[in-house]
């Protein structure tokens, strides 16, 4: 359960992030580029300064989701299936082999 939630959080993160990086911009442009100036945001220096910061807390998510997930443990978390604890039966020891594996007598030798 723990499991399947982080494994969700650490792939909108991921996705999160590529859409991200993608909206950056080489030359400082950022989200000025996409065809002007984000209404969110009074200057292009806010949006770039946002699109970091945001760019930031997504990368350290991800990185710890991923450390988490690969250290293995939320696996020992878990509860584990009871094992059915019945006796094993034990068969009789025995020392000598039953009638029927015995070795025939040897054939009388003629000469």
């Amino acid at each position: 359960m723990v499991t399947n939630v982080l494994q969700i959080v650490w792939l909108v993160a991921a996705v999160g992030l590529v859409i991200l990086v993608m909206l950056h911009s080489p030359k400082g442009d950022g989200l000025g580029a996409l065809g002007g100036q984000a209404q969110l945001f009074t200057s292009t220096k806010s949006a770039e300064t946002t699109l970091n910061r945001a760019t930031w807390t997504l990368t350290i998510l991800f990185m710890g989701v991923t450390v988490i997930l690969s250290g293995g443990w939320l696996d020992t978390l878990q509860p584990t299936p009871a094992v059915d604890s019945a006796p094993a039966i034990e068969q009789p020891a025995t020392d000598t082999l039953p009638s029927d594996l015995t070795a025939p007598a040897p054939a009388p030798v003629s000469e």
